[in-house]
């Protein structure tokens, strides 16, 4: 799993034109078999089959999962080993061939409150429903942690995006890890102007097909260059950045941010 993103200070309500185009709806129910090897772990179980019931929704956005692996592991260092140094110091992690790897909640060095449980397994839900749908295959860092970002309506504020479009070119086509608001933006700009979750759906696909091909499978599935997808992508960003500077100076906002003017 990647690290857990830290936006508690950078939270704010999605615009309208985005989040109307990211619903939570009710899916078909799943088979959940959670599996573990200390009995003492059965209450655990139970606790965690209910949980990915009642939040997968947040995950099926993707496409609806029918089947939920879940494997209780009793410590960081312990799922660590199994996945490699990815899971080093997570409390869940993701695997083609496992499911999901979740740290027994009564291992944990805090008691874990009921949010803190959500927001792990919503992010576990939907890691795991990426790496199924591109067949067990690893996709950039920017798009799975911008998936999670907008399925779990957890934005970045706008200034954010500043430093985003100012950085070094090509960051589409980087696997390499990157701050999770290169994600977050990135992604809405493909939700928002580029088609919703369907087009992001057949590059996962597509993904599976060729997973050694995640450029041209990106050019293929948008119909443009990786280089001008990302230019109308820093324009896009630029735009939505300048718009809010100057609401921030008048109290109107532009564009997707519209707002009646105050009397």
């Amino acid at each position: 799993m990647r690290k857990a993103l830290g936006v508690a200070s950078l939270l704010l309500f999605l615009p309208l034109a985005f989040a109307a185009q990211v619903r939570i709806e009710t899916a078909p129910a799943a088979k959940i078999s959670v599996t573990y090897t200390e009995p003492s772990d059965e209450g655990q179980a139970e606790r965690l089959r209910e949980l990915a019931a009642r939040l997968k929704g947040t995950a099926d956005q993707l496409e609806p999962l029918s089947d939920i692996p879940i494997l209780i592991v009793h410590s960081p260092r312990e799922l660590e080993q199994r996945i490699g140094p990815e899971g080093e110091g997570q409390l869940s992690a993701v695997s083609y061939v496992h499911g999901i790897l979740f740290v027994s909640p009564t291992t944990w060095t805090r008691n874990p409150t009921p949010e803190a449980l959500d927001h792990e397994m919503r992010q576990a839900l939907i890691r795991y429903n990426v790496l199924r749908l591109a067949g067990g295959n690893r996709v950039p860092f920017w798009l799975e942690d911008g998936l999670v970002s907008a399925l779990t309506q957890r934005p970045f504020a706008v200034p954010t995006g500043e430093a985003v479009a100012q950085r070094a070119p090509l960051l589409l086509a980087r696997f390499e890890p990157e701050p999770p608001e290169v994600g977050y933006w990135a992604v809405r700009y493909l939700i928002e102007a580029r088609g919703g979750l369907t087009p992001l759906r057949q590059l996962l696909r597509l993904v599976a097909q060729r997973p050694g091909s995640f450029v041209e499978n990106l050019q293929l599935v948008y119909g443009v260059p990786a280089g001008e997808l990302e230019q109308e992508w820093r324009g896009w960003l630029t735009n939505l950045v300048e718009a809010d500077k100057r609401q921030r100076q008048t109290g109107v906002r532009e564009g997707p941010l519209v707002k009646d003017k105050p009397n």
